[in-house]
């Protein structure tokens, strides 16, 4: 957990290199981002349902392709087999990178979930391999009932592994990650209402 004053409106502020989020319904959200032997990232979002109803969410396909249409993206390729969900992604690459991949940016994106504990909760890992650059997300994924609904805590880590140029490029991706945390919630609020 973040330590520190909370954030002060719908906005983000910094604290000692953490970004500290609030969304527009006043959920606290955090990604943190570091930049030492690769970008750590810790998010943490939060919806009105079971945690059923999440990880049904986070493995169905539709899903994945409204959250990556959010961005600009598309997916293809999607295929669940029992808890995993695989698929590719493309999507307008950064302007950081487009000498090395092009004006689009293809990754396998793989989530898998553990069975459900006693309370629902659940264990995953997520992992993003783009293709064509030498870099790779490293995730795990927690999901777990509290009070008003479920929470979702992915923690891992992003490298670049480029001589010369990957811390760069990592501290360039920061904002696009951050982003990309910022449609899950967006895409679930609007997945989990029309449900």
């Amino acid at each position: 957990m973040v330590k520190g004053p909370p954030p002060r409106g719908p906005h983000q502020e910094l604290y000692k290199g953490q970004c500290l989020r609030v969304n527009q319904l006043g959920v606290r959200r955090n990604v943190i981002v570091r930049h030492h032997g690769g970008m750590d990232i810790n998010s943490q979002t939060h919806f009105d349902a079971t945690p059923d109803q999440v990880v049904a969410m986070m493995t169905d396909p539709a899903w994945w392709q409204d959250v990556h249409r959010r961005g600009g993206g598309t997916t293809s390729n999607a295929v669940v087999t029992g808890d995993t969900l695989r698929l590719d992604v493309t999507m307008p690459a950064p302007s950081q990178v487009t000498k090395f991949v092009g004006s689009t940016l293809t990754a396998k994106q793989t989530l898998s979930w553990q069975p459900a504990g006693p309370d629902g909760s659940r264990e995953g890992t997520l992992q993003i391999v783009p293709q064509g650059v030498p870099a790779k997300a490293d995730g795990h994924a927690s999901v777990y009932p509290d009070a008003t609904g479920t929470k979702v805590i992915y923690t891992g880590t992003f490298t670049v592994s480029v001589p010369l140029v990957g811390k760069k490029l990592e501290k360039a991706a920061a904002p696009h990650i951050t982003q990309a945390f910022d449609m899950q919630q967006d895409a679930g609020n609007d997945w989990l209402a029309s449900r």
